[in-house]
């Protein structure tokens, strides 16, 4: 691929962790609406994800990169800026979560889930920024959990605290980068990922979604649609603030 002409300007988004479940929605609907793409992720599966984006006549690429290595955003956000372009939407969705008791986590799990699930999110946001600030605009929108407000009340300390830094890094951000970047996060509630089929099935994992007042779990399609909703211009005075889309759950 060569380098863009710069004179184009197209309407480029980066999304972390876009290779599966709420990050491939994610890719898929801003391609869908327009966006070149640069998805982000150690997984092969990405490479797929960008084929699929192309079916919407957009640009799109695959780096196999790791989010909480900063040489390697930073080798990352060079990439898509020759290949795309600069960077108007960054999503930091990547995440994982390697389930452990409080006393029994190591400290390089601990370590490598805040890498990826927040100080990631930094990373890329750090890389990406100057860019944004450089043109006058973009938008940050970092993927949470309701455990960053809820807490986790097993083998996810780590996980619920990566989530609620995550909150903190948005409302921060925020304000720093106004009026340019528009930082916002969306929190999802249950939804139907590979995540929580981790710890359950799918049937339990259902059966939840009659205790949501919407009656139903969520799916990652719902996620992309509030992803959406705040990168585009009806969300152009919003900044700092989290989107819960759980079906109107309280306790997910």
């Amino acid at each position: 691929m060569s380098a863009v002409d710069p004179t184009l300007q197209p309407n480029v988004a980066v999304v972390t962790g876009g290779s599966k479940g709420i990050g491939r929605a994610i890719a898929l609907a801003l391609a869908q609406r327009g966006y070149s793409l640069a998805i982000l992720d150690p997984h092969g599966d990405g490479a797929q994800v960008a084929d699929e984006a192309r079916a919407f006549a957009v640009q799109a690429l695959h780096l196999p990169v790791d989010v909480s290595d900063p040489g390697a955003v930073k080798q990352a956000q060079a990439v898509v800026d020759q290949q795309l372009g600069p960077c108007r939407l960054l999503v930091n969705n990547a995440g994982i979560f390697t389930r452990a008791p409080a006393l029994e986590m190591s400290f390089e799990t601990w370590q490598k889930v805040i890498g990826v699930n927040l100080t990631g999110a930094f990373l890329c946001s750090q890389a990406f920024a100057p860019g944004m600030l450089k043109a006058g605009s973009g938008v940050i929108i970092n993927i949470a959990s309701g455990r960053a407000l809820q807490g986790a009340a097993k083998n996810g300390a780590h996980y619920a605290a990566s989530k609620g830094g995550l909150v903190a890094l948005t409302r921060s951000l925020a304000q720093e980068w106004a009026p340019h970047i528009r930082v916002n996060t969306v929190i999802p509630g249950v939804t139907h990922t590979d995540q929580p089929l981790e710890a359950t099935t799918v049937n339990e994992l259902y059966e939840r979604g009659k205790r949501i007042p919407l009656g139903r779990i969520g799916q990652p399609e719902d996620i992309a649609k509030g992803v959406c909703l705040l990168a585009s211009d009806d969300a152009g005075y919003v900044t700092g603030q989290s989107l819960c889309v759980n079906g109107g759950a309280v306790m997910l």
